[in-house]
């Protein structure tokens, strides 16, 4: 049976994290390794025979029992699955040479906890502080996404208005009688006017104000557009055009008992 993940692996590092754990496994080519361990690697060549001969989950989970030997030579070994991961990353084999990655990233951070790692001094505060930078980066970036996307939408919605209650009803044919053919119109909690059918199980056409009576909705499937004429409440005409429904439509009843005064629009 194939491999699943486990303790390390499901908490394997981010893809920005592992570039940057990799960087400081490639800087440990600066330190001194002893001739016995640069010829006596532990982890690489059986990672390397594994992937080749019972793929990569097998070799994850062999490398699971090898991380925790009390002997490693972190500078040695980190060469090693350097070497291993250039290596199939030049052959053209991506998903191996990734989840290499994946193991110098974890064996470093492995190294970084352990007081004998044999790092400089001071480069354990480096990295902290360089991730840290870089989160903050990420999260700024982010935040500035986020603010450029609520503008859109906020332009995408139009004004908000408090002159909607007068929209509000059930419009139906003028000629007939049919209630359940109607077109509901409600106000939204935050200001904008809300419709859709009584017929039809589709969620509410949350409108965008392009005149004083005059409303627009679009979507991927869905690109409609009312207008308004009279003098409010029962009796306005709805001009629209919305499939299945006949045009105009007459504000003929108040909205179904027990609906709410407006409507919330739905969490993002």
């Amino acid at each position: 049976m194939r491999f699943q993940s486990t303790s390390h692996f499901m908490n394997r590092p981010p893809a920005h994290l592992i570039l940057t754990l990799c960087i400081l496994a490639a800087s440990l080519l600066a330190l001194p390794a002893n001739g016995a361990a640069q010829t006596s690697l532990v982890i690489a060549p059986e990672i390397g025979q594994l992937i080749d001969d019972e793929g990569i989950d097998a070799a994850r989970q062999r490398f699971e029992e090898l991380i925790e030997s009390p002997s490693l030579n972190f500078g040695a070994e980190a060469q090693g699955l350097m070497a291993l991961m250039g290596g199939y990353m030049q052959a053209g084999n991506y998903e191996a040479g990734e989840a290499v990655a994946e193991m110098s990233g974890l064996l470093t951070q492995k190294m970084m906890s352990s007081p004998s790692s044999g790092l400089p001094p001071g480069m354990m505060e480096q990295m902290q502080k360089a991730e840290q930078a870089e989160r903050a980066q990420r999260q700024a970036a982010l935040e500035q996404e986020q603010t450029a996307q609520n503008r859109v939408e906020d332009s995408s919605r139009g004004n908000i208005r408090n002159d909607l209650e007068r929209f509000v009803g059930l419009y139906a044919d003028p000629e007939g009688g049919d209630m359940n053919r109607a077109i509901f119109v409600t106000v939204s909690c935050d200001g904008y006017l809300v419709t859709g059918p009584m017929w039809a199980d589709v969620g509410p056409w949350w409108m965008r104000s392009a005149a004083d009576r005059v409303f627009t909705y679009t979507d991927s499937w869905t690109n409609l557009s009312f207008e308004f004429t009279g003098d409010g409440g029962r009796g306005m005409i709805l001009n629209h055009d919305v499939e299945g429904a006949p045009s105009p439509l007459e504000n003929k009843a108040p909205l179904p008992e027990g609906w709410d005064d407006c409507m919330s629009r739905p969490m993002r």
